[in-house]
């Protein structure tokens, strides 16, 4: 009887063709019949056929048999079984999710009164282009219907050297500089142009009588209709992939017959029906501004390399290859959902001043981050960053990151075989360098049964999370243990680095750490090769077992760092993964802020330092948490280190505390988050205004454009994150009353918690413009007073009327006008205002 398994599919996409790939390539290499059947569906798969285990249409959690049946047949089950349990998992990655808040295709305030033409989509990568249209057709060739076969075996070579000619084309890219989506995208193309059912379909159609043309266009239809008809949506939309590679085989036979790609003259929008990988990235991608199209869905290809690319892009906007021409001038505005097809003097400067702001407000946050963080009362957060490659480097410190909080070198070891001792130093050392003095924290390879690493052949478990991984494995791993503990050493002789070990339970554990350690210093030394012999020792505090001997485990390292992304699950028992129960661990509830107080407050008695690279730590919402907490550090995604540093520079700790102390008296998670909306966000912020806050000879040409243009203003100082919801805020007020108290002067003003703290700013024009004020007089002054709904204390009211009384009076009227530079505003505001205030 032949052999048989079954198994729950593991992966979070399903069988597409990365993991598809892989299982194919191994089941190649036996004899034996090797079939799949879905029992969710019925359908049945060739296990050494990348389309064939596409077109099972295999979700996350199917439950499949696999049968095998040959010669060799009791050993390719072996392999195949362990192959699915221990390796299937590592083989693709959940997909980010794509986040539609605000994108309501909504024109901005702004522009809604000017009666302009949209077009509505779903943005898919966020930002703002505008270019030239350049429309890219579909990938159907020209017409081959007269094209005769006199020799099919002749037009069966050209297919075959047809197929290679593309997997040549696309290992050449491969071996260039690409990112990780860019080649993740390429491999799975080059494993279903070698699918051998591929191949012999069109082979087949030929040796009836079939042109190349007609054969592969009609091989590559039949496998795209398979997978159209699979219940995963993200099966669905590899459907193109086949359309794609189908031509890409038609252009190594027909070349100069195909168009292959556009010219991109300049700036360009690029406009299509769908939007292929292989068309995408044969573009000159510096001329690419934006993209658009009319079908395609969020974990298209197309979109992920978009957004890997940071391309502003849009999908679903019906019919617009036909209803703009190719060299119009257009904006998409990827942040709200919106194609504006004709380009007015009143929207070029919208968007001219948007781009400005987006460009001054990143300049500003990375200008500030490369200084220290530093809370409001003077205490110093040390921000890091997470990383996992050393490509990551560069980003990380351009950023401000203040060190390397947490290199993951467990990606390192994510390969068919583990990387050697000289290898891992090179990339260790060129942290180090790059650091120039900075703290360097290399996390030890944290594999196991959740993250599995093909040559340590791990067992399959039942709850990987709870099983044999991290420090858990190294006794049985010896060897490669040492191997990058001598490799770390070594580095460490460039720099600050320090040894971070994951997953400790018990003492035991990092005693056995510190021994192999301490050999691989003594086998360093007998080769004289120089490291430091004090470099720190840390421990992840991920398991709640070393929360509560956190004084016996002071006695044995430096430093600690809490990893939340684990010690949440295991706290309350609730598997993340597990879409039931993930809801139950969540960071802020009152019972785990209770239990991360315990774990800081030990760990600072002892005089030990300890900070956090979890989640929690990158999310600016959980920041007067953190700090209340009194952690020494965070470590985040090197993207978010400039928010984080800029929102630290605003908290005060004594603040925070109070926070944090009423927070751990909440009942829920909810009181908590109440707590957080209030915030205590700049409330301490020492002045009102400040010299970036005054604008002098504005451009703006209504009343419209001046209230964007100093809410932009706040923006790009942080005193809003949402210069949408400040603008709507002062909107609102303004419909009721006008704003406008007369002589030339305006007050519009607003509560909302769009604002982060309560700011004036003014605005002086260089041409009046229409308000509405109460003696009919244009404006020329405009003074914003913005406060924070929840925490507002009537402060805002005092101020207002005070401006109100003070601009009855002609002398002060005068002096403010009058007042030619920055300081002067300041100077004259400060001197009858904001002192008394």
């Amino acid at each position: 009887m032949a052999p048989e398994f079954t198994f729950l599919c593991p992966l979070p996409n399903g069988f597409h063709a990365r993991p598809a790939s892989h299982l194919a390539t191994l089941a190649g290499k036996f004899i034996s019949d090797c079939t799949l059947l879905n029992r969710r569906n019925g359908r049945t798969a060739d296990l050494k056929s990348v389309l064939s285990l596409i077109a099972a249409d295999i979700g996350l959690k199917d439950e499949c048999n696999v049968r095998v049946c040959g010669d060799d047949e009791q050993s390719a089950c072996r392999v195949l079984e362990e192959f699915i349990a221990q390796e299937l998992p590592a083989c693709d990655v959940p997909l980010p999710e794509i986040s539609l808040n605000g994108a309501n295709g909504a024109l901005p305030r702004s522009l809604r009164s000017q009666g302009l033409e949209t077009y509505c989509g779903v943005p898919v990568s966020r930002g703002i282009g505008y270019g030239n249209v350049v429309i890219i057709g579909g990938m159907a060739p020209p017409d081959f219907k007269a094209e005769k076969v006199a020799d099919p075996e002749l037009e069966q070579e050209r297919v075959k050297h047809g197929i290679e000619g593309a997997r040549a084309r696309i290992r050449k890219k491969l071996a260039g500089e690409i990112s990780s989506s860019e080649r993740a995208i390429l491999e799975a193309h080059l494993a279903i142009l070698g699918d051998a059912s591929l191949t012999n379909g069109i082979l087949g159609k030929i040796a009836q009588g079939s042109p190349a043309s007609q054969a592969i266009l009609e091989t590559t239809e039949f496998y795209s209709g398979l997978l159209q008809k699979a219940e995963s949506h993200y099966i669905r939309e590899r459907a193109d992939d086949l359309h794609e590679i189908g031509h890409e085989i038609l252009y190594e036979i027909y070349g100069a017959k195909l168009q292959r790609k556009p010219a991109l003259t300049g700036p360009s929008v690029v406009v299509a029906e769908k939007l292929t990988p292989q068309q995408l990235l044969d573009l000159d991608r510096t001329g690419i501004r934006a993209l658009v199209m009319e079908s395609g869905g969020t974990t298209s290809h197309a979109v992920i390399l978009a957004r890997s690319l940071a391309i502003p892009t849009l999908i679903g906007v019906k019919n617009l290859p036909q209803l703009i021409s190719p060299g119009q001038e257009v904006i998409v505005d990827a942040n709200r959902g919106v194609v504006i097809p004709k380009l007015t003097p009143t929207v070029r400067r919208y968007y001219e001043r948007e781009l400005i702001t987006q460009r001054k407000r990143q300049a500003a946050l990375v200008r500030d981050a490369m200084a220290p963080a530093i809370t409001v009362d003077g205490q110093v957060i040390e921000v890091a960053a997470n990383l996992s490659s050393a490509e990551e480097l560069e980003p990380a410190f351009s950023n401000g990151a203040d060190g390397i909080g947490l290199f993951r070198t467990e990606m390192l070891f994510a390969k068919e075989h583990p990387p050697s001792e000289d290898e891992q130093f090179e990339i260790y050392a060129q942290a180090a360098r790059a650091a120039r003095g900075r703290p360097v924290v290399l996390r030890i390879f944290d594999v196991g049964a959740d993250k599995p690493a093909p040559y340590l052949k791990l067992p399959a478990e039942d709850n990987p999370f709870l099983g044999f991984r991290g420090v858990r494995i190294y006794e049985q791993h010896q060897e490669l243990v040492q191997t990058q503990m001598r490799a770390i050493l070594r580095a460490s002789g460039f720099g600050r680095v320090h040894i971070l070990v994951p997953m400790v339970a018990t003492r035991e554990e990092i005693l056995w750490v510190k021994a192999q350690l301490a050999q691989a210093q003594r086998e360093l030394a007998d080769r004289q090769i120089s490291f430091d012999p004090a470099m720190a020792v840390g421990i992840m505090v991920e398991v709640p077992s070393a929360a509560f001997m956190l004084d016996q485990l002071c006695e044995e390292v430096e430093f600690f760092s809490i990893g939340t992304n684990d010690l949440v699950q295991y706290f309350f028992a609730a598997d993340r993964g597990n879409s039931r129960v993930a809801h139950l661990s969540n960071v802020r509830h009152p019972a785990f802020l209770r239990f991360l107080k315990q774990i800081v407050d030990q760990a600072h008695q002892q005089g030990k330092r300890i900070g956090m690279c979890g989640e929690m730590a990158g999310d600016i919402l959980h920041l007067p948490l953190l700090l209340g907490l009194g952690l020494d550090g965070i470590s985040a995604a090197s993207t978010e280190i400039p928010i984080l540093k800029e929102h630290i520079s605003r908290l005060s700790v004594s603040d925070c505390r109070s926070l944090l102390s009423n927070a751990l008296q909440c009942k829920n998670a909810a009181e908590v988050d109440s707590l957080l909306a209030a915030g205590t966000l700049g409330s301490t912020q020492s002045s009102l205004i400040n010299q970036d806050l005054v604008i002098l000879s504005s451009k703006s040409e209504s009343k419209e454009e001046a209230i964007r243009e100093i809410v932009n203003a706040f923006y790009v100082e942080a005193r809003t994150n949402d210069p949408d919801g400040l603008e709507e805020a002062v909107w609102t007020r303004e419909e009721v009353y006008s704003t406008g108290l007369g002589h030339g002067f305006a007050i519009p003003h607003c509560k909302s918690d769009a604002v982060t703290t309560e700011s004036i700013g003014v605005l002086k024009l260089s041409k009046p413009v229409e308000w509405s004020a109460l003696d009919g007089q244009l404006v020329h002054t405009v003074i914003l007073l913005a406060a924070r709904e929840s925490n507002a204390n009537g402060r805002h009211m005092q101020v207002f009327s005070q401006l109100a009384r003070k601009l009855m009076n002609e002398k002060f009227r005068l002096q403010l006008e009058q007042a030619e530079d920055a300081d002067a505003v300041l100077k004259c505001l400060g001197n009858e205002l904001l002192i008394s205030s």
